[in-house]
């Protein structure tokens, strides 16, 4: 907690002033207050910086279906799907800013997809790539933070993958075929003509 004018004083003033009213503790009200206000909050701005400055727009709604968050880059929109539980939604939302955060990472790998240099797999495993990192930092954060945020004793989706020993061992032991479909297809409706262009004879 911060205080103005050059910190907290013990005794009140001979003034008379009224003292203000403490600031409301945000840790454990809600997921999205959990993390931009409680603990954690170094994430938002990593995400703002990435998004131009800009404070993303957290919204509960209906990501795809499987997923419980989605990050659109192109507007800076958070959309976490309302699970009933506090708690993994706040390792969502932790999560999706750090796709945000990730977004030079994101746009490096749609630009080398457009200049048809990667292939159907070589996408999919990019952009998971990027997520496995941002799932480490998701975890290191509930360890940092669950206590805080109200979830000490929750077990966290992402509690299932601590066991994968690297990114190889996460992709093909850990990750579901609908997570890499979602990808595959988004190779397919939107690299792949560009990636057949420069390799007509490779196919995927």
């Amino acid at each position: 907690m911060s205080f103005s004018g050059g910190g907290k004083s013990e005794k009140p003033s001979d003034s008379g002033a009224v003292k203000p009213c403490p600031e409301e503790d945000p840790c454990g009200k809600d997921a999205i207050s959990n993390v931009t206000k409680c603990c954690g909050s170094e994430i938002l701005e990593e995400a703002k910086k990435a998004n131009g400055g800009k404070t993303p727009n957290i919204v509960f709604g209906e990501p795809p279906k499987g997923f419980d968050g989605v990050t659109d880059l192109s507007t800076g929109t958070i959309t976490v799907r309302n699970t009933g539980s506090k708690c993994t939604d706040t390792e969502t939302v932790f999560f999706e800013l750090s796709n945000m955060a990730a977004k030079p990472k994101f746009d490096a790998i749609h630009k080398d997809a457009l200049a048809g240099n990667l292939g159907r797999e070589d996408f999919t495993k990019a952009e998971a790539k990027v997520e496995y990192d941002n799932v480490r930092k998701a975890q290191a954060a509930t360890d940092k933070c669950k206590e805080k945020w109200g979830c000490k004793s929750h077990t966290f989706d992402f509690d299932s993958t601590r066991p994968a020993k690297d990114f190889d061992d996460y992709y093909d032991h850990y990750s579901t075929e609908h997570y890499k479909d979602y990808y595959r297809k988004a190779w397919d409706d939107t690299y792949k003509s560009a990636y057949e262009a420069k390799h007509p004879k490779a196919g995927h």
